[in-house]
């Protein structure tokens, strides 16, 4: 008896084990999420699941302090400048490679939509160039405002390049194409 119950208990187990099928995911918010797109509107709820789906340049640990996410390292080149140094090997969902060239597209969709209730225009407004250096390489030429509070990198998500540059922003973000490294 007792090793029928221990091999019934193993299948179960190597069961549970078996990886996860695509399923529905639900979240529960004390407040309606308004958009999926991660640049319309800028509300926590929304950015809340945002950080489900799409990476952050840097991330914020549970302590609030700074860590890596989509950017492995970064420094001041000097007092405007700030280089990024991207993750290598990181796909978005639809299994293309994220470069530097998502991030610029990224960072320029941003002012970019439109009848945005709550913009992410504070978060961006102090980069007045941005340099490819190489494909994991990517410097932010700021204000000498943002010398102060520097950028804002743990509001900057990344977007597909090719989806960036053509989704219109609506409340329901164009869900069906939502295609983030998160």
């Amino acid at each position: 008896m007792r090793s029928v119950l221990t091999r019934i208990f193993a299948i179960f187990s190597m069961v549970l084990a078996l990886p996860a099928c695509a399923a529905d995911l639900t979240v529960g918010l004390a407040t309606d999420v308004t958009s999926l797109d991660p640049h319309y509107h800028n509300l926590t709820p929304n950015n809340n699941v945002a950080r489900h789906v799409y990476g952050y340049l840097v991330g914020i640990n549970e302590k609030e302090g700074l860590e890596p996410d989509l950017a492995t390292d970064w420094k001041t080149v000097d007092p405007t400048t700030w280089e990024f140094k991207l993750r290598k090997g990181v796909k978005f969902h639809d299994g293309s490679a994220f470069t530097a060239e998502d991030v610029v597209a990224s960072i320029n969709r941003v002012p970019k939509v439109p009848n945005s209730p709550s913009p992410f225009v504070a978060y961006t407004k102090q980069i007045q160039k941005i340099d490819i250096v190489d494909p994991w390489t990517i410097r932010f030429k700021t204000t000498a405002d943002g010398l102060r509070s520097g950028p804002a990198p743990t509001s900057w998500c990344a977007m597909r390049k090719a989806i960036a540059s053509s989704l219109r922003a609506t409340t329901t973000g164009g869900a069906a194409r939502r295609r983030g490294t998160g």
